[in-house]
């Protein structure tokens, strides 16, 4: 899944900019026909235009607010278990450059088409803090980024799973790590401006393999670890969603 997509996976749980926010224009939504194993796709083209394949509403929440899965509560059965491919154009082809912006996208897009209505919820609970192995020192796949370079995130895979990134700040990888980490992940890195990464990982420990653990990978790769901690969890609680009539 790429970023000029979404990342994740690649968010915080703040709330969502309000400062000249970018909205949608012409929307069309139509049920995804599935063909077998078809990949979710969120991306942004040039032109401000939006292209969704194989996703459900319950993701659209997820990349929106940047949280868990089971941070997201009270949304109906057909939210997680209804695929859709949607295109659309922002208002004026306003081109969307940040992770904030995009969250702007994907709840306009909810708010317009599926008539999302919400509530925040917070709680108390465990977190991991994205921190430095070794103070000062980076990892071999993470390098700063090159002035000019564009942001973009892509994650894919299973049970094997490969990430490569350019332009990343720590915030938007922590973020992205939050699925895959099993819980909400915070950036206490202290490292600013933009990195270059590569990634990979294997998503079962119990497997007979040379592909190391994400906290193993994290270590090796980019000199970072998962530390656990207490610290505030974000729940979203849906008032209203509606199946869109654009079908």
């Amino acid at each position: 899944m790429r970023f000029a997509a979404l990342l994740a996976a690649l968010i915080t749980a703040l709330p969502i900019a309000a400062q000249t926010p970018i909205k949608l224009d012409v929307i069309a939504i139509h049920p995804h026909k599935s063909t077998g194993d078809d990949p979710s796709n969120r991306q942004m083209l040039p032109g401000g235009r939006l292209a969704i394949s194989a996703t459900s509403v319950h993701a659209l929440i997820r990349i929106a607010f940047g949280l868990d899965d089971d941070t997201i509560l009270n949304e109906p059965e057909w939210a997680r278990n209804e695929l859709f491919d949607i295109n659309a154009t922002t208002v004026d082809r306003a081109e969307v450059k940040t992770p904030e912006q995009f969250q702007q996208v994907m709840l306009s897009l909810l708010q317009n088409s599926f008539g999302f209505r919400y509530h925040r919820q917070q709680r108390q609970g465990q977190v991991y803090w994205l921190v430095l192995s070794k103070p000062g020192k980076l990892g071999p796949a993470l390098k700063a980024s090159a002035e000019g370079t564009r942001q973009n995130l892509s994650m894919n895979g299973d049970r094997i799973i490969i990430m490569r990134g350019t332009a990343i700040t720590m915030p938007d990888l922590a973020a992205s790590l939050r699925r895959r980490a099993g819980r909400r992940v915070e950036d206490h890195t202290g490292l600013t401006g933009a990195y270059d990464l590569q990634l990979r990982w294997t998503s079962d420990d119990t497997a007979v393999t040379d592909d190391l653990t994400l906290p193993a990978a994290l270590n090796q790769s980019l000199g970072l670890k998962l530390q656990s901690a207490r610290g505030n969890i974000e729940d979203v609680s849906v008032d209203n969603l509606q199946q869109p009539s654009n079908d």
